[in-house]
């Protein structure tokens, strides 16, 4: 007898008994209800050539199994990525089970929206190819289209695991949140016709090491993280089954059904007999029948907005003041952050608007009562002032002036323009200057900083 110590085992706690054991019926119940479908249909087919889409989908099911098995053979991550989002998007295009208006990207693609907004590399992208254009293409390996003929998009993944769950919400989320441009355009249905107006977006993997339980448990726990109308509309893993999200009562794989839930639960659906892929094929094909498009046009997306976060903005006086320049590095953009634009906004919206000229009649010393004149020329603004300083010490200030050939000081403007969430802004530069709102040189700002740090040490 060797002397050597055995090996300490891990305690298995009760939980951890009943999801195995819940795992092990699962399997068992697959392999019985798999066989007898797999019988029933080698029977039907020798009476019938074709006798439904049943055993279409079985067998297109267990082939993608198969050649992901074969794919492993590959070493490079990035290549086995490329092959698998291959034999899912060849499985739209080649089996054409898809009316042929419903069109498939060939390769990774993005979809931009008139707010400046981009969304991540979207693996695979339902588009409307006849009436769409393309923003920018590269080569054929790199494609933004207007999001307003985008229909939904699928993320696809290896094999689940938790990081790569969660990248897939935010890839989905960054479609979903893309704001489409209103269409008035009347809206004809019939019967019961579903309307959907916003894209979806599916996760799709082909197995995982995680198990039942732990899976719903992660798809419910990420619902918390975004806002509704930008979680998928359903997670499938073709070894094992497909979750959605509902409530007590139902679940759905419509937005207007998971926006509208109070609180969201996960229900899941193993696969016991191979319907997996079917089950996804219907769902995507009910999501692109009822998914309702916009429409554009180029000069949409002509010159887009500059974007902070959710935020869009515009300089009103355009490229002169969208950039500064440093005496070291030259031009640098002049850009706001999320939380410094936001800030700005939540202020601005309880203050006080006043028409434009009005401000700069008041800046410049007047009265503030030529109201023939704000009349002739009528747009509020709201003025960023938290401080409530006048209007003369913030709006203008003291600048050099040629007159006549001689240098004399005189008053100018002292603030930028900028419009953002329905609102038109004046930002003195005192306040960009006092609160750090505008990014100045990043070169000067690295350098700054790598200068403190040298300090320190």
């Amino acid at each position: 007898m060797s002397d050597q110590p055995r090996p300490k085992r891990g305690r298995v706690t009760s939980a951890r008994k009943q999801r195995d054991e819940l795992e092990e019926s699962q399997t068992r119940t697959k392999e019985w209800l798999t066989s007898q479908t797999t019988r029933a249909i080698k029977l039907r087919s020798k009476d019938k050539e074709f006798h439904g889409l049943e055993r279409e989908l079985v067998n297109l099911q267990a082939k993608m199994l198969r050649d992901y098995e074969i794919s492993k053979d590959i070493k490079h991550p990035r290549d086995v990525g490329n092959v698998r989002e291959t034999l899912l998007r060849n499985f739209f295009i080649e089996t054409r089970l898809l009316p042929r208006k419903f069109s498939v990207s060939e390769t990774s693609i993005r979809a931009a929206s008139t707010s400046g907004h981009l969304s991540n590399e979207l693996d695979i992208l339902f588009y409307d190819a006849l009436d769409s254009f393309t923003l920018m293409q590269r080569h054929d390996v790199y494609e933004v289209l207007p999001v307003e003929y985008c229909y939904g998009a699928i993320q696809v993944k290896s094999k689940l695991t938790k990081a790569e769950l969660k990248s897939a919400f935010n890839n989905i989320a960054s479609f979903k949140r893309l704001k489409r441009m209103q269409d008035n355009r009347p809206v004809v249905t019939f019967g019961n016709e579903r309307i959907e107006h916003n894209g979806f977006g599916i996760i799709f993997a082909y197995d995982t090491d995680l198990d039942w339980i732990t899976i719903a448990r992660e798809f419910e726990s990420h619902a918390n993280s975004y806002e509704r109308n930008a979680l998928p509309n359903a997670l499938f893993i073709l070894s094992k089954g497909f979750f959605m999200y509902g409530n007590e009562q139902f679940s759905s794989i419509f937005n207007s059904h998971i926006e509208s839930h109070e609180t969201l639960k996960v229900s899941g659906h193993p696969d016991h007999q191979g319907y997996c892929l079917y089950q996804l094929y219907e769902t995507v094909f009910s999501l692109l029948r009822c998914t309702r498009l916009q429409s554009a046009h180029p000069k949409n997306y002509f010159r887009l907005p500059l974007t902070a976060g959710k935020y869009s903005y515009e300089y009103s006086f355009g490229g002169f003041a969208e950039f500064g320049k440093c005496e070291e590095h030259g031009d640098f953009s002049r850009l706001y952050t999320p939380t410094k634009l936001e800030k700005i906004i939540t202020w601005c919206q309880t203050a006080e608007p006043i028409n434009w000229i009005k401000a700069n009649d008041i800046a410049y010393g007047k009265a503030g009562d030529d109201f023939e004149a704000y009349a002739r020329q009528p747009g509020d603004v709201r003025i960023y002032n938290p401080e409530n300083l006048p209007l003369t010490e913030i709006l203008v200030h003291d600048a050099p002036f040629l007159h006549e050939g001689k240098e004399i000081i005189g008053k100018a403007l002292s603030y930028d323009v900028i419009s953002s969430e329905g609102l038109m802004i004046f930002i003195p530069y005192y306040y960009q200057v006092t609160e750090q709102l505008v990014q100045s040189c990043p070169k000067c700002q690295r350098k700054t900083k790598a200068k403190r740090t040298g300090n320190q040490g």
